[in-house]
């Protein structure tokens, strides 16, 4: 046979039909290969048994009463709150503490220790060693005013003595003149006598008489001078300024070197002994409060819920609130901080709810599900809405029935 020659031109073309017929058949085989011809197919038939589930724990959705609390916002504060002042004009010369520390103050014969401050003394030092050396000069005047009287007192004992013999003597000699044992002359000698010491027995006694009021008015200026001293002592004290009680200092509003007046708060102290909890409740939830109440109290920054006990309800509403302030009192904890956020639990009946195990719950994302049994054993994914937890336990608002069984991991 013979095969006639190619046509110049014709054999690039044939190339290209055979190169696409072989990719349109791969593309064929393909095909049937991923609709499965060359695959044995399983023949129809019934539907295989379900496999049995495998031992579960589950916890049935339970109904159970709690008590209804109403919560109100409070504030963390102390009992004892002391703004810390001078009473004297003066410079501040010293301070001896910072914000936060703590002060102890301890009474030991009769002075306060605790010392927050310290003011410029001079002028009330020199008015104490005034007073002091006024008070030691009034005491030596002292001493001679009551030398004085001693001896005004020794000179009239001796007067009244020698006028009560001057008077014997001239009762004497007038019997001896009337019975003319005596002249007229030694009668008159012994009256002179007697004059004379009735005179000295009444100068010494006026002399006595001065003299005490010359020491009554000695001891009533010792008295003075005492005073004075003790006021100049007083305000030295008040220059040193010191704590009223035990406590934290809050703030410091001087420094070394301002000038003070009376009245001018330094620091602010608060005492960390008798914390308390300030909150504003609505008037309609105070009929059900009573002073000795014991309460609960949830501090969100310390992570904790502390017993607490009413101890003052203010009976004045405020009226642009509507609300009443009360004061819970707390047990000491060096933890706590003025100002911190408080809640407090007013407790106002109770309520059922559906609850369930914590550990039963699962959280993807802000989602909250459970593993619920279906009649047939099969656990399904529930999705959940949750409300306060009680210990070991939640409350469900949505998504479960009461009896349902959940899966307890």
């Amino acid at each position: 046979m013979n095969i006639p020659p190619e046509k110049p031109g014709q054999s690039p073309l044939r190339q290209e039909v055979f190169k696409g017929l072989a990719v349109l058949a791969l593309l064929v085989l393909l095909m049937m290969w991923l609709a499965g011809t060359f695959i044995d197919k399983v023949q129809p038939g019934p539907p295989l048994p379900r496999p049995s589930p495998p031992p579960l724990q589950t916890h049935k959705v339970e109904r159970r009463t709690f008590p209804l609390v109403v919560e109100q916002v409070g504030t963390l504060r102390s009992k004892d709150e002391a703004h810390v002042s001078s009473r004297v004009m003066a410079q501040v010369k010293e301070i001896l503490v910072n914000e936060g520390d703590e002060v102890n103050v301890d009474r030991q014969g009769g002075l306060q220790q605790g010392i927050l401050a310290r003011l410029e003394n001079r002028d009330v030092l020199a008015r104490v060693h005034q007073a002091e050396e006024h008070v030691s000069a009034m005491h030596s005047a002292l001493e001679m005013g009551r030398a004085r009287r001693g001896a005004a007192e020794a000179q009239l004992s001796a007067a009244r003595a020698a006028r009560e013999r001057s008077l014997s003597d001239y009762r004497r000699y007038s019997d001896l003149h009337r019975n003319q044992a005596a002249t007229g002359q030694q009668l008159q000698h012994m009256k002179s006598q007697r004059d004379v010491a009735v005179a000295q027995a009444a100068a010494g006694a006026k002399e006595l008489e001065a003299a005490e009021q010359e020491l009554e008015r000695l001891q009533a200026q010792l008295k003075q001078a005492e005073a004075a001293l003790t006021e100049a002592r007083v305000m030295l004290g008040y220059t040193a300024i010191r704590a009223p009680f035990s406590g934290r200092v809050v703030k410091k509003l001087v420094n070394v070197g301002d000038m003070v007046a009376p009245g001018q708060p330094m620091f602010i102290m608060e005492s960390v002994s008798n914390p308390e909890i300030h909150a504003f409740v609505t008037e309609s939830l105070v009929p059900g409060m009573k002073v000795g109440q014991e309460m609960t109290v949830r501090i969100d920054a310390l992570d904790r819920t502390i017993a607490a006990t009413l101890r003052e309800i203010v009976p004045k509403s405020d009226p642009k609130t509507r609300t009443l302030l009360v004061k819970l009192s707390l047990a000491p904890d060096p933890s706590f901080v003025n100002g911190m956020f408080a809640r407090i639990e007013i407790p106002r009946g109770e309520y059922e709810a559906l609850v369930i195990p914590n550990r039963s719950v699962r959280e993807i994302g802000q989602l909250q599900l459970v593993e619920v049994l279906d009649p047939d054993g099969q656990p399904q994914r529930r999705f959940v809405t949750l409300g306060k937890r009680c210990g070991d336990l939640v409350e469900v608002l949505s998504g479960l029935r009461e009896g349902e069984p959940v899966i307890v991991p």
